[in-house]
């Protein structure tokens, strides 16, 4: 509600012309103007009850008998009149909201007014209000990469798409990408949820949303899979090929082919690094393992 539509059902609050309809939604607004406003007037509860119990009794001497029961309602429009709507149209005019948008081929860094530290792929956005009155409430489209300054206080929560990923202080990895959500944890605990259903995910631990479904899947893995497209070097202790099987999928657009599913679960220990190529990276696991990957003319990695 604007400045002027709040004046306009003031005027016919006062007048005794407002209907039933308007006189609710004057009532809703005006609670949430001073709930949004009272930490900046008040110095308690309290104390807002006191100065709206004198105003009751102010208000009681000039209205008639007849709306004797909306005195209460008065109280809290003139409390909010004489001390709370400027603070809180002036909020209202300073809150904007920012988008910044990656169409680079890098990254891009976005420290939030509250110190919290993004990183944004490339072919992504996010959505955010330049000032983290309560809940700090970002939107993303796209990936994204959270350290997010701890504030017990005021809950960071994500929105992707219809789901919300929600943490006090931690650090995580958002990928939304052809109708699956993804959502790894690197430090600290994250509650990720949708209308219907919530999830608890602890560091290595991975959540795999499909839309169309609307459900989730947990598994443990090594996030620095997951966050090594910002980092110059990655390193892998104990990963197993399977592990890999999925970057390679992911960041390289290849298929794997084990001729012995048993070769799936063989660990090695590798870095690796930024834009590394697929055929180098291919030498570096047939030179540290016993493996032998070959890269097939249809795209296809073949192990052995």
């Amino acid at each position: 509600m604007t400045e002027k539509e709040f004046k306009i059902l003031l005027d016919k609050f006062l007048n005794g012309t407002i209907s039933k309809e308007e006189e609710a939604q004057l009532i809703a607004y005006e609670e949430q103007a001073i709930n949004d406003t009272k930490a900046d007037l008040f110095l308690s509860d309290l104390e807002k009850k006191e100065v709206k119990k004198n105003m009751y009794f102010a208000i009681k001497k000039k209205i008639k008998p007849k709306r004797v029961f909306k005195i209460s309602i008065a109280a809290s429009i003139v409390l909010l009149i004489g001390l709370g709507s400027m603070l809180f149209f002036k909020q209202q005019k300073t809150l904007e909201q920012i988008t910044v948008s990656n169409n680079s081929n890098g990254v891009k860094e976005v420290i939030l007014t509250d110190g919290s530290l993004v990183i944004l792929n490339k072919n992504s956005a996010l959505k955010y209000n330049n000032n983290f009155n309560g809940t700090r409430h970002l939107d993303l489209v796209g990936e994204a990469f959270f350290k997010v300054k701890r504030n017990e206080k005021k809950p960071f929560i994500v929105k992707t798409q219809n789901v919300n990923t929600k943490v006090l202080g931690t650090s995580f990895n958002i990928a939304d990408h052809d109708s699956i959500i993804n959502v790894t944890v690197a430090t600290g605990l994250v509650q990720v949820f949708d209308a219907n259903y919530t999830v608890l995910l602890k560091p290595n631990e991975q959540t795999i949303y499909k839309t169309a479904t609307k459900s989730f899947t947990n598994k443990k893995i090594q996030h620095e899979l997951f966050v090594s497209w910002f980092k110059e070097t990655t390193y892998l202790e104990k990963v197993s090929m399977k592990e890999l099987t999925d970057f390679f999928k992911r960041n390289y657009g290849v298929q794997v082919d084990f001729l012995n599913q048993d070769l799936e679960n063989v660990q090695m220990s590798i870095t690796i690094n930024k834009n590394e190529s697929l055929e180098s990276l291919l030498k570096k696991i047939n030179y540290i393992s016993e493996l032998k990957l070959t890269l097939k003319q249809n795209n296809m990695i073949e192990v052995k």
